[in-house]
């Protein structure tokens, strides 16, 4: 599993982006821990499918047991709601040759500690997400956090960068961090491809002190037609200097099948005046979780908390002109 990492990262080195794992690997026979740890990191590669040879264990989540299953329905269920950003990302991949999943080495050339082995196998999922794979039964990592601050994916908690920690690992979760300032699409969730989502898109944006921006992107996703124009583009700009989060004039002729944006901020002064386009909005309070807890399987313990943050919420048509929102 772990060279595959390295595999991965290495072909996006080399300018192939679309690439992927045979989760619990094609042939033998992975341990639990292994396979929930691999199907956890599959969840965050640029192609996500499970593949076994003849002759070897079954490879469907609910053949590894029921906490494995409802591990695997985590992670998978998080790359249903993640679609709109991974298009987005692959869309990137198309116009810069950045690759999908990047070695550290892509955005911090000179970091001198990215290239120590303890930390080979870490990797940034689009420009957003840091992922820090272990063995499946690991019960401690080292994790390095580069330049900047960094928030856990299922908390919120910010770790600040150029520093090294020691984590508690287990199996229920894989070590994922999102970069200071992202700006991250997701959609509800859906159980296929063919399935439509609601028609809200959630952008998820994390409070830093650098500029960024996210080229949204979508298409019909079946044919040719956007190379005539019909696709749906919008560039999403933070700026934290202005404390202005815009949504610049859509390009293309496709109408984006999402009507309303649901804008959500992490890490804000939650006493923050918001404005939309110049007017005051009432933010929503809201409760970010991503993960459904682990069941302990014991009738007589109580359920595992449910882990998640504190945010600011606003809701807001997808209007076709610039959108700006003060905070």
């Amino acid at each position: 599993m772990l060279l595959g990492v390295r595999l991965l990262n290495s072909l996006g080195l080399s300018g192939v982006p679309f690439t992927g794992m045979d989760i619990g690997g094609f042939t033998g026979n992975p341990s639990q821990s292994l396979y929930a740890r691999w199907i956890q990191v599959g969840a965050f590669n640029p192609y996500f499918r499970n593949h076994t040879a003849v002759n070897t264990k079954a490879s469907e989540p609910w053949t590894y047991g029921e906490e494995v299953l409802e591990i695997a329905r985590n992670y998978i269920s998080l790359r249903y709601k993640l679609l709109p950003y991974l298009y987005s990302t692959f869309y990137e991949a198309t116009q810069n040759g950045h690759p999908v999943m990047r070695s550290l080495a892509i955005d911090y050339t000179f970091d001198k500690n990215i290239y120590k082995g303890d930390f080979q196998n870490q990797y940034l999922f689009g420009s957003a997400f840091m992922v820090a794979p272990f063995e499946g039964d690991a019960k401690f990592g080292k994790i390095y956090f580069p330049a900047g601050k960094w928030y856990d994916l299922y908390t919120g908690e910010v770790q600040n960068g150029n520093q090294q920690i020691i984590a508690d690992i287990n199996m229920h979760k894989l070590p994922v961090y999102v970069k200071e300032s992202s700006i991250i699409p997701m959609q509800s969730l859906v159980q296929t491809t063919a399935e439509k989502p609601t028609d809200t898109l959630t952008i998820h944006v994390y409070k830093g002190d650098i500029n960024n921006q996210f080229v949204y992107y979508e298409d019909d996703g079946e044919s040719y037609a956007y190379e005539n124009g019909a696709y749906y583009k919008r560039t999403i700009s933070y700026s934290p200097a202005t404390n202005t989060i815009t949504f610049n004039k859509v390009e293309g002729s496709l109408s984006s099948k999402f009507k309303n944006i649901k804008l959500v901020l992490h890490g804000f002064n939650a006493s923050s005046t918001i404005k939309l386009n110049g007017n005051v909005v009432t933010p929503n309070d809201d409760f970010s979780s991503l993960l459904t807890p682990i069941s302990k399987f014991d009738p007589q313990g109580s359920a595992n908390p449910v882990e998640g943050e504190r945010v600011k919420s606003i809701l807001f048509k997808n209007d076709n002109n610039t959108l700006s929102i003060n905070y």
